[in-house]
């Protein structure tokens, strides 16, 4: 099957038949901020909810998907005709996983439940992915830090466009460096 891979298409595909999810992963991370490295969509569902499953099953049959690899028991995987799709079952972690999240809008009209950033964090740890766990880390840190403020942005700087999840990965970004300036240089405040 060659796929052309299009998330947005696959969440929306998931919404039209009802599905009830968490996005979690690369394009969850993409939505709260962190570094844009798509290849996949992963969501965690509910577990033991058969009306869910059934949305789940008509939404994979709409977009054509085909099992690939081999399902672990919490943890199954999907080619569908706009890329690829994991699903992952938690148990009973998905309450609190789903109280935490957010729902945002990701474009093109396309609205899906997105994981914390804390919980983002903590999967990619659980993953082996420490890289991108420091990564959420360290955005999680420049968005709590209560001394940031307007005044450290160019205020001549154009203001980013786009879907509001490019337009928080840019800030993210910004805000990011801003941080990394700040451990690099100092904070000229602290100078004496």
């Amino acid at each position: 099957m060659e796929e052309e891979f299009d998330p947005l298409r696959l969440l929306a595909g998931l919404r039209t038949h009802g599905v009830t999810y968490v996005l979690v992963g690369g394009l969850a991370s993409a939505a709260r901020g962190s570094t844009i490295t798509l290849d996949d969509v992963d969501i965690v569902i509910p577990p033991a909810d058969d009306e869910n499953l059934g949305h789940l099953g008509l939404a994979l049959a709409h977009l054509g998907a085909e099992p690939i690899g081999h399902d672990a028991a919490h943890r199954s995987s999907y080619l569908t005709a706009v890329g690829q799709l994991d699903v992952i079952e938690l148990g009973e972690a998905y309450d609190g996983l789903s109280e935490r999240a957010t729902n945002e809008d990701l474009g093109n009209g396309v609205v899906a439940r997105v994981a914390s950033t804390a919980d983002l964090m903590e999967l990619k740890r659980a993953s082996g992915d420490l890289m991108e766990a420091a990564h959420l880390a360290a955005l999680a840190d420049v968005n709590d830090d209560p001394e940031r403020g307007e005044a450290e942005h160019d205020a001549d700087a154009p203001e980013p466009t786009g879907p509001k999840w490019f337009q928080k990965m840019w800030t993210a970004f910004e805000d990011v460096d801003v941080y990394l300036t700040k451990v690099v240089y100092g904070d000229d405040r602290t100078r004496g």
